[in-house]
């Protein structure tokens, strides 16, 4: 069965290199040939498990020691000025924290109104620059990054803790969505409607803003660059643990050519860049991904502001949410385990859509608890540079902290596995399924962005009870997963769920599948519902 609840794409043939969804051949074939492997440089061992290959592990290796001899200098970068300031914030290794990764220098508050100054110098001829002109940067940008990729992927498993499948896969995202993004507008620039004369993409008046999360470099650098590539000038505030990463992407654009102070990187402290550029008359935008609470705060910024904007500032976000997996008595066994167990501790838990939640009914309880007990036990949890690791630690000490005061605080409850935090190298946080009894219990309604998975049994006879409660104890909805064997109760869940999630699945992870572009965009708390990685977006 297909997915739930996405737009379709209008898909009238364009041009000979355009394939019929309007993607490029290019971007087609890199997604059939990964669409298993999860990215170019992934290898599969006998047991099916992607991993990393002898000569990623001597990259790596080598990386990691010439990164102790002289870690990453990340600038504040105004137009083309780099500036060293004073705010030198040091990345440690969270899973090594005696390994400093990189030295990022924080923008302060006159530095911030530099760059939107530069900003608003850049897109008068920014705005005005040919589609064809932006698409032949975008795509040298793609094939530099690519090419670049193992870099990034050491910069990914030492500064942000992922695997080196994860990394890869992270980074095949990013160049796959730019190579998309690119053919999105290829192919919006060649509408014509009847009242349009001369091809035009109209960017906002001002400035846009992205803030960028730590999750996805794929993720950090689309907030940025596609209002760029819609003709916008952006000011970049990476989170500290991303600002490695997307440093590097950001080398790689300016190599390929753009202009400068079209893209200003502007890491600093979030309230106080939040507080800058709202204070700036020509704030046009802002693209984030960030905590509820975090948006609510931008919220009130800019509504009591209002009054001194040329224009009213479009807000885009996606929050962290509470992503589900419901199953029914008729769902297989084995996949409801394999796919629980990699949307829960894949990068441990982190991601915005990782499984939070999960309802099972009481007749599979049993089976399926002993399943996923073996299947964590199989986890091996450690530094991720290493090829035998499948889960490293969590991103920071405020993520570390938050999990084991929860987990002390949910004594009570049933613990089937993990429950053990240990930070005498790293933050490792164990990999951690408990059950409540409690169907109102907070574990099932807030956010978690950690290796925690709270499971909800309900009675067979209970499942429109236990549908209901799926849908309305949480106010996130960005994803979940419907397991099921019978079209008829396949239907009736996805119905009665169209609510609690923006993006539904069927007998996969709510994670969704790994290969192909996926929408994502949550409602409710979990955002605006835009779906980055769609042609919309």
């Amino acid at each position: 069965m297909p997915r739930f609840g996405f737009l379709g794409l209008n898909r009238a043939p364009l041009r000979r290199r355009m394939g019929a969804d309007g993607l490029s051949s290019e971007v087609i074939k890199t997604l059939e040939k990964d669409k298993v492997s999860g990215g170019p440089d992934a290898v599969n061992s006998k047991d099916g498990e992607p991993r990393m290959n002898m000569n990623q592990q001597l990259l790596t290796n080598h990386a990691a020691f010439q990164m102790d001899r002289k870690p990453l200098q990340v600038p504040t970068v105004v137009g083309d000025e780099q500036m060293y300031t004073m705010d030198n914030q040091k990345l440690s290794c969270p899973q090594e924290l005696k390994r400093t990764v990189a030295h990022i220098y924080y923008a302060n508050r006159c530095q911030i109104e530099s760059a939107i100054r530069a900003a608003l110098r850049a897109q008068g001829t920014w705005s005005l620059v040919t589609v064809a002109d932006r698409l032949t940067i975008w795509r040298h940008a793609a094939d530099i990054i690519e090419a670049d990729r193992s870099r990034m992927r050491m910069y990914l498993m030492l500064a942000q803790g992922k695997t080196s499948v994860d990394a890869g896969k992270d980074i095949w995202r990013l160049v796959t969505s730019l190579r998309a993004n690119a053919d999105y507008l290829e192919r919006l620039s060649q509408l014509r409607l009847e009242n349009q004369g001369e091809e035009r993409v109209f960017p906002m008046d001002g400035f846009v803003a992205a803030i960028a999360p730590f999750e996805s470099v794929a993720l950090s650098a689309s907030l940025a660059l596609c209002p760029m590539l819609m003709g916008n000038t952006v000011l970049w505030n990476p989170t500290l643990e991303v600002a490695p990463i997307s440093y590097l992407v950001y080398l790689a654009f300016k190599e390929a050519g753009l202009p400068k102070g079209v893209l200003n990187f502007v890491p600093s402290n979030r309230r106080l860049f939040l507080d800058t550029i709202t204070d700036a008359v020509h704030f046009a935008g802002v693209n984030c991904h960030g905590s509820a609470q975090d948006v609510r705060y931008i919220h009130k910024l800019v509504s009591d502001k209002m009054q001194r904007y040329i224009c009213f500032p479009r807000l885009v976000a996606e929050c962290a949410s509470q992503n589900f997996h419901f199953v029914h008595s008729s769902a297989k066994m084995e996949d409801v385990c394999s796919a629980t167990v990699e949307a829960a501790f894949n990068y441990a838990g982190q991601y915005s859509h990782s499984l939070s939640r999960m309802y099972v009914p009481s007749s599979m309880w049993t089976e399926l608890r002993e399943q996923l007990i073996e299947a964590v036990k199989r986890l091996t949890v450690g530094d991720p540079t290493q090829k035998e690791t499948k889960m490293g630690p969590v991103i920071n000490r405020a993520t570390y902290e938050r999990l084991r005061k929860l987990m002390e605080s949910n004594k009570e409850a049933e613990f089937l596995c993990g429950g053990t935090c240990n930070d005498n190298i790293g933050y490792f946080v164990e990999p951690t399924i408990l059950r409540t009894m409690n169907p109102l219990d907070p574990l099932l309604s807030e956010p978690l962005s950690g290796p925690l998975l709270p499971i909800f049994v309900y009675a067979d006879d209970s499942l429109a009870e236990a549908l209901n409660l799926a849908t309305h104890q949480c106010k996130h909805a960005l994803s979940g997963s419907v397991f099921a064997a019978r079209d008829e109760v396949i239907s009736h869940c996805l119905n009665q769920l169209r609510m609690a999630a923006s993006n539904l699945y069927v007998n996969e992870s709510c994670t969704g599948s790994s290969g192909g572009l996926t929408p994502l965009g949550g409602h409710r708390l979990s955002g605006s519902n835009a779906k980055s990685g769609s042609a919309k977006f």
